[in-house]
């Protein structure tokens, strides 16, 4: 029996499990805040396996980005530390990534510019309809809550351990012209000799690259200051690492680099409560140090639509609704928890922190 699926969220998580959904013969419909779906320009590395899951949805990445054969860390004098053969991966920006997933549905299932406000809920504890500012107002079987690490749906609905405070933060930009030709044969990370500070570079296609600044921004306050002082540390970074940063940096609007505040949480006992699902980094947001969110979130889409396939027959009473996806917990949280887990060991790896250190800043909104 098919049921009727709105989703909040039309980012990778939320497209990718309305894609899987909808090929299941569901009624599915996705509600997004922004027009037009997130664009953030993230570069993103596809693994094997997270292209593998992309193929189960019937994608194929080929001419979407450029083959990454390697994946080598340098010190600020360009010293190598460590240099790493990658196979069969592919750099891509996120919003390719996102265009690729969104072609593969009708444009009728998308509602672009809905910000969501909250649930009506009956007495059982289910949600009956989801409520936006513009007045619409949307029945369904199953929520699903795809919108990103500051969740609305999560605040709203299903709070359970509350965001971490922020420990590093990423500012990301877009390159576009030839790449240097450091870039050949892979990605480059800048590791710098004063501790929490690392550039990297992801080359998406042939004449365009995604770059990055991770920084501890106890240390590195400009990260967090106005765009024109942001700007001119970026500048003066590109003087003190070698090529091809700078190089990098001079083809790039740095002015437009985005700043990424990122964190994780603990995972709670359920990703779900009645009938509203969370998925994505909407139920369990990592740090950007694993390079696992987008593979994550795949394999939620993939993870859902499964149960949801092999229980068909239930139906859509509540009850047995509630028992797939407690199951979706079940089976995803094993997984999720070493991730988790391994972000932590990497970012405070990358912090170094001391005992003159250990004081964290708030987590800024």
């Amino acid at each position: 029996m098919s049921m009727k699926v709105v989703i909040i969220g039309g980012s990778t998580a939320g497209v990718a499990a309305g894609l899987r959904l909808s090929q299941a013969g569901h009624e599915v419909s996705i509600y997004e805040r922004r027009c037009g779906g997130d664009s953030g320009g993230f570069g993103l590395l596809l693994t094997p396996s997270v292209q593998q899951g992309l193929r189960r949805l019937g994608l194929d990445v080929a001419g979407v980005g450029r083959d990454i054969d390697q994946f080598e860390i340098r010190d600020e004098n360009d010293r190598p530390i460590v240099t790493r053969a990658l196979q069969q991966t592919v750099g891509v920006k996120r919003d390719s990534l996102l265009e690729l997933l969104r072609s593969s549905l009708d444009s009728r299932v998308f509602h672009d510019g809905k910000n969501f406000l909250g649930f009506e809920s009956a007495g059982d504890g289910s949600a009956t309809a989801a409520l936006f500012e513009d007045g619409t107002r949307v029945e369904a079987d199953l929520f699903i809550g795809a919108d990103g690490i500051r969740s609305t749906v999560r605040q709203e609905w299903n709070r359970g351990p509350q965001l971490n405070p922020v420990k590093s933060v990423e500012l990301v930009g877009t390159f576009h012209g030839e790449l240097p030709e450091q870039l050949s044969t892979g990605a480059l990370k800048f590791i710098s000799n004063d501790d929490g500070l690392a550039i990297g570079i992801v080359p998406t296609s042939d004449n365009s690259a995604v770059w990055y600044i991770q920084c501890d921004p106890r240390r590195w306050p400009q990260s967090f200051s106005s765009v024109e002082e942001r700007t001119r540390w970026i500048r003066q970074l590109a003087g003190q690492f070698p090529d091809p940063v700078s190089s990098i940096f001079a083809g790039s609007e740095l002015e437009n680099a985005r700043l990424c505040r990122t964190t994780d949480r603990d995972l709670p006992e359920n990703f779900h409560r009645g009938n509203v699902l969370l998925i994505g980094d909407a139920a369990h947001p990592l740090l950007t140090f694993t390079s696992q969110g987008t593979g994550s979130a795949i394999e939620d889409a993939l993870a859902i639509g499964g149960l949801l396939d092999n229980n068909v027959g239930k139906g859509i009473d509540p009850d047995a609704l509630s028992g797939i996806l407690g199951e979706f917990s079940r089976v995803r949280k094993p997984i999720l928890n070493a991730r988790l887990y391994m972000g932590r060991r990497m970012q405070d790896q990358f912090l170094r922190d001391s005992s003159e250190q250990n004081q964290i800043m708030p987590l800024c909104s």
